[in-house]
This record gives structure tokens, sequence and C-alpha cells, in this order.
């Protein structure tokens, strides 16, 4: 049995003994997209929460669904306390050592649950706590905006560089359809553009594998590639805000994090396209900007990445996956993804250094920027340009 064969709620009810040698858990009790996601939250939540609950939210999902969850929780009687992560100066929630630091700070210590009620900041923030308190946490979604719902890591940023930092698997994800297509249009691109990468992530997998003999699952590669042929089938149906795309997307990335938890590392989900974004992101946030959604940038980044192996794929040592670069840009713009850096304000003087630099974002990512560093870094130079 194959795993991209199984539905997403059977996925997480075994553990995979793996022909690659790997034992794949999801790690996961439940998942719930659906016009109901919230009270089933709140039923998950009353059945596994034996002590004093913190709901943590942002100043945004608060008022869209963090508000609405912490009172059913003390209409419950159960012990619960609030805490909603403040903006600083109108500018969004940055999951920083200041923010991470201000957060326990204000909790006390005798939490036993933590109920993260947003999307990639917010789940980032309560996911790594969380996991340094060793307790067990649910994630509520507000948008369908990106693949970490069901990571091992957190996205931090430390000393104001990116970094994937320890953190664990919630045990349950719950959304409601109503709530996630009525995110802003932004969000929902950013999803988009997110899973859509998956495509390139499985390519510069097997590039590694047959290069460098790099370790590879092919069960675990059929399911980001799954994540992807669903979100990709959607484009259409996105700019309607269709119910059904939307669930079809946030599945997508729930089931991509599976993916990539299952194989206790990002590696299957995430490429050289990552590494650019990484790099345009820490280069913005040194320069006191406020970066785009990160499904955004990478769906750009895909783009890109795909332009550069049009180019190189000759130069070669061995023969890549083929991926159409046309066809990928005409799916992001059915769904009304941007596909050029200058789109998204990316600098000139950014760009050219991120495919120069930006591998070095992931020194243990064998990508098709490292290979060309290694070995041919005029060919890259001129590719930036």
């Amino acid at each position: 049995m194959q795993f991209k064969d199984l539905e997403i709620k059977e996925l997480i009810k075994n553990t995979y003994p793996c022909e690659c040698g790997l034992v794949h858990d999801p790690g996961m009790e439940r998942i719930e997209i659906s016009d109901n996601g919230i009270e089933e939250a709140i039923k998950f939540i009353l059945e596994k929460a034996k002590g004093r609950i913190m709901v943590v939210s942002d100043e945004i999902t608060y008022k869209i669904a963090g508000k609405a969850v912490f009172e059913k929780l003390k209409e419950m009687n159960k012990d619960t306390l609030n805490y909603v992560i403040p903006q600083k100066n109108d500018v969004a929630v940055v999951p920083n050592e200041s923010t991470i630091g201000e957060t326990l700070i204000r909790m006390p210590l005798e939490i036993d649950f933590f109920v993260a009620v947003g999307s990639g900041v917010v789940n980032d923030i309560v996911r790594n706590i969380s996991y340094h308190l060793g307790k067990k946490y649910v994630v509520i979604g507000t948008a369908p905006s990106m693949d970490g719902y069901a990571s091992i890591t957190s996205a931090l940023i430390i000393n104001n560089l990116k970094e994937s930092c320890p953190g664990q698997v919630p045990i349950g994800i719950f959304a409601d359809i109503n709530i996630l297509k009525n995110a802003p249009y932004t969000m929902l691109t950013a999803g988009f553009g997110d899973v859509l990468s998956k495509y390139n992530a499985v390519r510069e997998w097997r590039f590694s594998r047959d290069l460098n003999k790099e370790h590879y699952c092919d069960e675990i590669a059929g399911l980001i590639w799954k994540a992807a042929d669903k979100c990709s089938e959607s484009a259409a149906l996105l700019k309607q805000r269709d119910k059904k795309a939307v669930e079809n997307i946030m599945e997508a990335l729930i089931l991509s994090g599976i993916a990539m938890g299952m194989y206790t590392n990002t590696r299957p989900g995430s490429g050289a396209e990552h590494h650019l974004v990484h790099y345009w992101d820490v280069e913005f946030i040194k320069r006191g900007w406020e970066h785009p959604l990160h499904g955004n940038s990478v769906g750009v980044a895909l783009c890109v990445i795909c332009r550069l192996y049009d180019i190189v794929k000759d130069k070669l040592p061995i023969k890549v996956m083929d991926i159409e670069t046309e066809k990928i840009e005409e799916i992001l713009k059915n769904a009304g993804c941007e596909t050029d850096p200058k789109a998204l304000g990316i600098p000139e003087d950014i760009f050219k250094d991120s495919i120069i630099y930006g591998h070095i974002m992931s020194t243990t990512k064998y990508t098709v920027l490292t290979h060309l560093n290694k070995y041919d870094k005029e060919l890259l130079e001129k590719c930036s340009q």
C-alpha cells in the first residue's frame, strides 16, 4: 500500500515501516477541515486537556476565532487562559526571540495544554514553546497560507536570521472551511504557491539522490507529489473562493507537512526555491522591511528556479526530472499568484545576490544552487543577471 493511496484521516492512524529503512510516524491524532471545524476542535480539546489550557492568537486571529475558542472553553468550565500576541508599531508579528520571550513571560508555569489559533507565525511560536515545555498542543487554522501546520520544526528569526528550530507536531489540526475561504486572498495564494513548489522540491531531492546517493523515499515523495497535484487541480476555482478548492489547498498544505514530519526532515518539501525565499526574507528583515508572505515568495521563486533549470540542465552531470516552466507559471496565474520577483517588490540587488549566495541558507539540502556554486560559479553568476 502506498501513502498516496490513503485519505489524510486514514494516513495519520498508523506508523509505517518502510522499504527506505525508516519507520514513518505521522504523530497526529485528528484532522478536521469542515463547516464545524471549531466545534470539533472544542470537543477534542475537552477530551485531551487534563489541566490548564492556554489559547494563543494574535490581534487579528483573536477576532476571527481566538475569542470564540477561549470563551467556549470557559463556558465549559475549563481552566483556560488567553494570550494575544501584540503587534508592535503596526507591523505584523515576527516570530523572533523577543516575541517568544514575551510570550513566555506572560505565561504561568502551570500550563498543561496549548491551543494555537492562527496560521504560520502563531503556530511556529506555540509549536516551539510547547515543545520546550513538554506539553501537547492543537492548532486551529485561520488561513490556508503555509505548509507548516503539521511541521515538526518552527521557522523562527534568531539574530535576524531565519532558522528551522526544534518543535513538535500538533496532536490535532482543525479549521472551519468558511473562515479559511474568507481569509485575505494573498493568504490563499500564499498557500497555493507553497504547495505548488513541492514539484521542484521532489526534483531537487531526486537530483541529489542520483548524484550524491542521498537517502530518498519513494513513498514520501509520492505523498508530496500528491499534495502538489491536489493543489494544481484547484487553481481555476480558487479565485472564486470555492469551498472545495480552498479545502483541497488546506488539505494539501497539511499533507505536505505530514510527509515532512514522517520523514523527520523538511528535505522532501523544499528545494532551491526556499533557499531564495529565505535569503530574500533575511535581507528584508536586515533593512527593516516587512517581507511578502512566505508562500507568495515561494511561488515566485519556483518560477525562477524552473527557468534556471531550463538554462543549465544540459550542463548538469546527470539528467534531471523535467518540469514544464510555462505550465507552472500558467497554473500560478490561473490561481491569481504572482510569478515575477518585481511584483513582490524584490529589489534587483537582493535578487541577484540570492541566486549566487542563496545556497548558504541551507547547508544540508543539495540543490541546483548548491551544485552550480560548487562546480560552475561563472554560469551561476551569468544566470543571476
